[in-house]
């Protein structure tokens, strides 16, 4: 397989995109950016993280101002519901809230998992691979201590 750059290679592994600390519930959505890439993260009710494309399908409004309700994250510019996992759950201002075409539409959205009090997420094509289970991250809470910082390299530093 060749790789066009590093960040396709990077995209390949689970990478710490958060602090579980940070994404407390209730907390507002997070503008991040990642690999190049200006996504949102948030977590929904039920306790989950979320990784999403910035803009919503629709007409591209900021989805770090939208707010956690229903299930997921609504644009506040047209009120479209988006969850964890990309799907469209509403859409407010059409005729049957959408029904007719709300399954059909999805948001680039990436895979995360929760651990030693990070936020992951894989970015790359296909299933994601299996977590890894380094001692570092498999590490009883009570052991961890997670922080970052803002370290200006390329990724092979």
């Amino acid at each position: 397989m060749l790789f066009r750059s590093g960040g396709d290679l990077l995209r390949r592994y689970w990478q710490p995109v958060g602090l579980s600390a940070e994404l407390a519930p209730g907390s507002a959505p997070q503008h991040i950016k990642i690999l190049g890439e200006d996504l949102v993260l948030f977590r929904d009710e039920q306790g989950r993280a979320g990784l999403l494309a910035l803009r919503c399908a629709h007409r591209l409004a900021d989805l770090s101002y939208g707010r956690i309700e229903d299930g997921g994250i609504r644009c506040i510019y047209q009120g479209w519901l988006f969850d964890v996992n990309g799907r469209c759950l509403e859409q407010p201002a059409e005729p049957n809230g959408g029904a007719a075409s709300r399954d059909r539409v999805r948001t680039t959205a990436y895979p995360c998992h929760e651990s030693a009090g990070a936020v992951w997420a894989y970015m790359g094509p296909g299933k994601p691979p299996l977590f890894p289970a380094y001692p570092a991250i498999a590490s009883p809470e009570a052991y961890v201590f997670a922080h970052r910082w803002l370290s200006n390299c390329n990724y092979l530093q």
